[in-house]
Formats: C-alpha cells, structure tokens, sequence
C-alpha cells in the first residue's frame, strides 16, 4: 500500500467533506473551500525613547548640581510613575502640605499610570488635616506626541523614529486659596526682639556766665 505525505500550511485551513440532503431527500458530499488566514504583518522592533516632562526634573531657580535634599522648590510638581506605590505617593504628598507648607499639589501621569494618580486624587483628601471644603480638584486631559525608534531587521537598513500619541492627566488639588505661608512673615514672627544695653543720660554742665562790669 502506497501512502502519500501531504504538507499543510498552518496559514490554510484543511478540507472537509460535508454530508447535505437536498430537497428530494438524497445526500450529497460537498467538500468544503479552505480559508486562509489573513496574512500578518511582520512585528516591529521597537524601541521607546523616554517621553517629555511635564515638569523640570530640578527647578530653574535650583542649582542641579546641588543634594537633592537642599532642593526646597518645586517639591509640590510630582510625575506619577507605575514603579512608585500608592503609599509611597500618599507618604509623599503629606509631607508636602504639611512639612513644607504648600498649599497646591500639581500631579501629572500618562499612559499606564492614569489609573494610579486617579487612585491617589481620591485617597489623598480624607487623610489630610483639612475639612472637604477647603479642597478643591481641577482635573485636565491631553494628549502629548512621544518619539519611538524603528530598529531594522539586518544592519543594511538605518534606524527611523515613529511619534505616536499618548494619554496625559493632570490634576491640581489647591486647599483654601492656594498660597503658600510666607517665609519672610514666619522668620519675623519667630524671631526675637534684640537685645539692647541700658543707656544712661549724659548730662554736660553749662559753663558758668561771668558777669562783666560796665567801666
């Protein structure tokens, strides 16, 4: 018995034999049409280049070169990442109204981390000493164009950049009117009076008048 191999493409379906009774009552064989598969596109190898800052990493007002703990600006604009808990952000935007006295928070996010700053604008409220009146949230939606490198499958062709759209938030929680005490005001409140030392009056005597005699 000869038996013959036949090659199936995984792209096309097999045949099948189909059994259909006609109207008269008699049973036909029908083989049914493959269908093929759509064909793919070939998957890019893409490369993210790192999206713009909606904030400057340091203040303008800042030395760059200086500790991150001498950086008392700026601490109020925070970028919401996905490597940061909700803990960690609630921790940290505490610290900021409380310890260094601001009074608004601006917090952006973009992509993947939406649902993490819609999670902290709603859980960070209830923990901070202020009644609900006093909080107000300004929520905004964009869109920023972020930059992706094509790397080519063999090293004749070069590298080319795609941009693409990606979903930015922002949202801005203010307490009262917003602004911040004055460091000026603080320093003069604390400081003490100075210290002077008890003068004493000085008393210089007239001369004495000498009365002439008229010749």
């Amino acid at each position: 018995m000869s038996t013959r191999k036949r090659l199936i493409d995984d792209s096309v379906e097999p045949r099948k034999r189909l059994k259909v009774t006609t109207e008269d009552g008699t049973d036909v064989a029908v083989e049914s049409v493959p269908k093929q598969a759509p064909a793919q596109k070939p998957r890019k190898n893409r490369r993210k280049l790192t999206a713009p800052r909606p904030f400057p990493t340091v203040p303008t007002s800042v030395s760059a070169s200086g500790p991150r703990s001498a950086h008392t600006e700026g601490k109020n604009l925070i970028c919401i990442t996905r490597k940061t808990s909700l803990g960690n952000y609630l921790r940290r935007c505490k610290d900021v109204i409380i310890k260094d006295g601001y009074k608004t928070l601006h917090l952006s996010a973009m992509g993947a981390a939406i649902p993490l700053l819609l999670q902290l604008s709603v859980a960070l409220p209830p923990i901070l000493p202020f009644s609900s009146d006093e909080i107000r949230t300004e929520v905004t939606t964009g869109t920023v164009e972020v930059t992706d490198e094509i790397l080519p499958e063999d090293d004749e062709h070069d590298i080319t950049q795609e941009t693409r759209g990606k979903s930015t938030l922002q949202i801005v929680i203010t307490i009262g009117d917003g602004e911040p005490p004055s460091r000026n005001a603080k320093k003069r409140r604390h400081a003490k009076p100075p210290t002077t030392a008890p003068t004493s009056e000085v008393v210089i005597p007239e001369p004495e008048q000498v009365e002439m005699e008229m010749v």
